[in-house]
């Protein structure tokens, strides 16, 4: 079976180099694909024998529209050379429970629908944590994570199904329906969070876009990003800490049984249930 992955990045290099050498263990470096917004020669290094392709960056103006038509193109164009397609921001990481499956070929050849979602998991930075050294998977030095629906995303296609807001789009331009499944023992997790340093630089990055005066650009999580990360840490301070097992079989009976279907384009996603529960990775995650 043939896998790869694709992300975007502009400057996210603490992210992208996580996204690397994850994706390039598990898959090969050969089939990872990264699409860098305007030229970066630090990128071109983080991502050295990956597929780099470099898109103009003269312009904002309509931002994550073009950039999600581009990607769903780009998705398109490899399915036919791939048999399926993970497609994941660069700071987000999608980890198998070995348990539950061997590998991205096992889980994936157990599969019967067309597109996969996950459960989210916040991995963050608490208080007590040491900063995150370079060169290290962000699991050797990061244990908690808070479960959500917002992050509960669509990653993973086996077919022309766009992937949008979070969620997938169940028809394409001949109407065809496709299927979506929820995987017991795989994650999406979302390194945002998880490394206060590479934040602060994320952020500013973030608001300078945001703030760019032009149509198009993402909302106020980005121009207010410096408070949307407050708030995150605030809040989960504030969290009682839920067993693995129990935080993971409450997301289970709340998140695939409540999933949202947009009126008019076929979308569907999970419920944007932010905080959903506070819990500790087990110690398997520090295998990635």
């Amino acid at each position: 079976m043939k896998i790869c992955a694709i992300t975007m990045v502009y400057r996210d290099y603490w992210a992208l180099a996580q996204w690397i050498r994850h994706y390039s263990k598990h898959l090969g470096i050969e089939n990872l694909y990264v699409v860098v917004h305007g030229p970066d020669e630090r990128v071109n290094e983080i991502a050295a024998g990956a597929n780099i392709w470099t898109i103009p960056r003269e312009t904002l103006e309509g931002f994550d529209k073009r950039r999600n038509k581009m990607l769903n193109d780009f998705q398109s164009g490899l399915l036919r050379f791939y048999d399926w397609v993970i497609r994941t921001d660069t700071d987000e990481l999608i980890c198998i429970d070995p348990d539950v499956h061997s590998s991205f070929s096992d889980l994936f050849s157990n599969t019967t629908d067309d597109t996969v979602f996950s459960i989210g998991l916040n991995v963050y930075e608490q208080p007590t944590d040491k900063e995150m050294p370079d060169g290290v998977s962000v699991f050797t030095c990061r244990t908690a994570a808070v479960i959500t629906g917002n992050y509960s995303k669509a990653w993973a296609v086996s077919v022309d199904a766009p992937l949008m807001r979070h969620g997938v789009k169940l028809t394409n331009m001949d109407s065809t329906p496709y299927t979506y499944g929820f995987p017991t023992g795989v994650y999406l997790v979302h390194l945002k969070f998880a490394n206060i340093a590479a934040l602060a630089d994320v952020n500013a990055t973030r608001k300078e876009v945001a703030r760019a005066g032009v149509p198009g650009l993402p909302g106020w999580g980005w121009k207010r990003a410096d408070a949307h990360a407050m708030k995150f840490f605030e809040t989960a301070e504030t969290l009682e800490l839920t067993p693995w097992t129990d935080a993971v079989a409450k997301a289970h009976a709340l998140i695939p049984t409540d999933m949202k279907s947009e009126e008019g384009d076929g979308v569907v996603r999970s419920p944007g249930i932010p905080f959903l529960a506070k819990t500790t990775l087990p110690k398997w995650f520090k295998t990635y």
